[in-house]
């Protein structure tokens, strides 16, 4: 049951670093857009993986849910803080990857500053509030599901 909530949270972790990345260059490009919101042209491409982790976050819901696993109990306010810190964290780590990897694109402090860079940190901060309240969303799912199957585990005829 820990590996089906692990997979979980990963997957609302990326798909929240998904956007991000995208939020944080939209709003910073406006009207219009720059070459450096161009060079993250990759990340539409992107979608179709987006797409199967959000379907590995419903699976993992709906396994831990069959199997009766306990919810966690994690306080919302540590929630919003570690997946805010972990967003931003990953965040950090993907410009620093492209500003090495990237031959057109602004150094690491430039593009962490200049141009709406400073609009990561609160948006990872609005971005982890939502996925935690998401997170707790899916585990009252998790909650109900466990009940609705245990309701029905009690009524069958024993085996013979």
């Amino acid at each position: 049951m820990r590996l089906a909530h692990n997979v979980r949270i990963a997957s609302i972790l990326a798909v929240g670093a998904f956007g991000l990345h995208q939020l944080r260059y939209l709003l910073a490009a406006g009207a219009s857009p720059s070459a450096e919101h161009a060079a993250h042209g990759y990340m539409s491409d992107l979608m179709a993986p987006v797409a199967v982790l959000v379907l590995a976050a419903a699976l993992a819901t709906l396994i831990r849910g069959t199997e009766g696993a306990v919810p966690e109990r994690a306080p919302l306010v540590r929630r919003i803080i570690l997946l805010a810190g972990a967003l931003f964290a990953i965040y950090v780590g993907q410009e620093s990857l492209e500003a090495i990897l990237t031959a057109g694109h602004p150094a690491f402090v430039d593009s962490m500053l200049s141009g709406g860079g400073w609009l990561a940190l609160p948006l990872a901060i609005g971005i982890g509030a939502a996925l935690a309240l998401l997170a707790r969303a899916l585990e009252r799912v998790e909650h109900a599901i466990a009940i609705v199957n245990a309701k029905r585990g009690r009524s069958r005829p024993p085996a013979v």
